[in-house]
């Protein structure tokens, strides 16, 4: 049951979690905040580290609850919500109520081990699925910009730098680049689903703010870099995922982020091995030039109303 941000990026997020577990996933998305996909992948790998999904579980075949599904929720305890895009004629109460009737399980609202998450559609169809809600929290407003040790206004949310590190691809025990780290947004989150980060800055401040968050967090990173990312000072990563400096509050040194996205999409291919990715958010108004990277996907995120970002996903095929 993915959010429901006026982006793609809910849908592509899912997507690529999955897959990256299970290359051979098939999905469908029967409504605009349903995704389901028939997979071999793990619920409980993806629901660890996704940002923009409210729930992932497995899907009750039919809507209809069976032996095993009663028997599970009965083994804990457990509690029903219900989400969608309206209900269809349907009351709230009455799916809660069904459902208890059909479990006559040990109801508990606040932590409960398992939930029946009840999506209804426009139409009025009812899914089903069986989820663990409490692990998917993930503590996003103890990392905000303003919790850090170090904060800079330049800073993105840790919901959306996790999106980015997830569109990467990057597994844990692998590399993770950020060439552009500012405070070390994206490295943060990174470094919680279990990827070695690497951040790389041209400002001194910056590099020791990220520094400083680090330790905060307790997070023993890979490297910290003062570098200039024209000229990537790494060998080899999994991943590399950025959010292009742009404005007079970023640490640019005065190159025009046309320039520095260039630059990057021209040197990336240098550190990705074959079949990896590069993410990179940048002003709508830049425009990428691939060169020797594919671009799989653009997603676009309103920031404010003059400026709205656009995430490009590039992948390094072999034949480039």
């Amino acid at each position: 049951m993915l959010s429901r941000e006026s982006t793609g990026i809910p849908e592509a997020e899912a997507r690529a979690l999955v897959c990256d577990l299970d290359p051979e996933a098939k999905f469908e998305s029967p409504e605009g905040g349903l995704l389901i996909a028939e997979t071999s992948a793990d619920p409980a790998a993806i629901e660890a580290r996704v940002a923009f999904s409210r729930r992932v579980g497995v899907l009750v075949p039919e809507g209809r609850l069976e032996d095993e599904h009663v028997s599970l929720l009965r083994s804990g305890t457990y509690r029903v919500r219900v989400f969608g895009e309206g209900d269809g004629g349907k009351d709230e109460e009455a799916i809660i109520d069904s459902i208890a009737e059909r479990v006559e399980g040990r109801v508990s609202l606040e932590a409960p081990d398992r939930e029946v998450s009840a999506y209804v559609g426009e139409r009025g169809r009812t899914y089903l699925a069986i989820t663990t809600p409490c692990s998917m929290r993930q503590g996003w407003a103890t990392r905000r910009p303003r919790s850090r040790a170090f904060f800079h206004p330049s800073a993105i949310f840790p919901k959306l730098s996790r999106a980015l590190v997830n569109l990467s691809g990057v597994q844990p025990g692998e590399a993770f680049l950020d060439p552009f780290c500012g405070t070390g947004s994206l490295l943060i989150e990174a470094s919680i689903v279990g990827a070695e980060p690497i951040g790389i800055d041209l400002a001194r401040k910056m590099v020791r703010g990220a520094r400083r968050n680090s330790i905060k967090y307790g997070q023993p990173w890979l490297g910290l870099v003062r570098a200039d990312s024209r000229s990537l000072p790494i060998r080899q990563v999994g991943a590399v995922a950025t959010d292009i400096p742009y404005g007079r509050a970023s640490s640019a040194g005065g190159v025009k982020s046309s320039e520095i996205l260039r630059s990057l999409v021209e040197g990336a291919p240098a550190v990705l091995p074959s079949g990896r990715k590069l993410v990179v958010m940048h002003p709508k108004s830049l425009e990428v030039e691939a060169g020797a990277l594919r671009v799989e996907q653009e997603l676009e995120i309103y920031i404010h109303r003059t400026l709205t970002r656009t995430i490009t996903v590039m992948r390094r095929d072999a034949t480039r």
